[in-house]
């Protein structure tokens, strides 16, 4: 698989809410893009001749012309979808769109993945999923009596899927998406800052319940940062996986929830 990519495209747009809810505000907008051409790169490489490989200066220039013309976006997916339009001649398409200053609570923001496929035997298959980056909270957590005393701060990554499917705008997109978003993550927090686990295990499980059964999505990645288990390493981490079927299948098992 050959592809050329571009990295670190800088922008200042109104993409769904700002980290105050408020619409039409624009914040720091970060792209990736991994663009495979429906051509192979040997040629260009057998002759080294630039001609023949994607000339990635075009699409840059004309994405940043056009997304600086348009400026807001009420819902990720439209910009997504502008992007495709530019870069318009591809087999696939990955981006990366990093809005790190989208949330409040969350030290990193949110970070979308999107992948086109124009398959020629399945049509174009477009997925897109969600990280929510560095959620910084404080609770009681551990076993140790110090702990049993003191908060201590934790930080969380939230992934989700969001679209798996052909790759349509149909109809009108709110920005409905975006305050699920923020409602999630103040959830999270509050349930976490009011918690008194003794492992980040239990932690996880209960906040992959909150994100799936509360906000019902499918799936749940939940990734938990202690930075003061261990004073002379950087942090201790665990990631879980759940599914929504996860907690609906197991009745005689209710998850502790904070």
């Amino acid at each position: 698989m050959d592809s050329v990519i571009l990295k670190g495209i800088k922008f200042d747009l109104a993409v769904g809410l700002d980290a105050w809810r408020r619409v039409a505000k624009p914040q720091p907008v970060v792209v990736d893009l991994d663009i495979q051409p429906t051509f192979t790169l040997e040629a260009a490489a057998a002759k080294d001749d630039v001609n023949l490989t994607l000339d990635y200066g075009k699409p840059y220039r004309q994405l940043v012309k056009e997304v600086n013309e348009t400026l807001t976006y009420p819902e990720i997916r439209y910009l997504i979808s502008h992007i495709s339009d530019v870069v318009a001649d591809y087999a696939s398409l990955s981006l990366e769109i990093a809005l790190p200053k989208a949330l409040l609570q969350a030290k990193q923001g949110l970070a979308y993945h999107a992948m086109i496929d124009k398959s020629p035997d399945a049509g174009t298959v477009f997925t897109l999923s969600l990280t929510i980056k560095q959620i910084a909270t404080e609770c009681i957590i551990g076993v140790n009596p110090h702990e049993r005393t003191y908060k201590q701060p934790l930080f969380f990554d939230i992934s989700v899927p969001i679209v798996a499917g052909s790759f349509e705008i149909v109809g009108e997109h709110d920005a409905g998406h975006h305050h699920q978003v923020h409602d999630l993550v103040q959830e999270v927090v509050e349930r976490v800052e009011g918690s008194s686990y003794q492992t980040l295990e239990a932690l996880a499980t209960a906040v992959a319940q909150i994100v799936t059964m509360n906000y019902g999505y499918s799936l749940a990645k939940v990734r938990i940062e202690k930075p003061y288990a261990y004073p002379v390493i950087a942090a201790t981490s665990v990631q879980l996986t759940r599914t929504k079927g996860f907690f609906e299948n197991k009745d005689f098992w209710k998850v502790k929830l904070p």
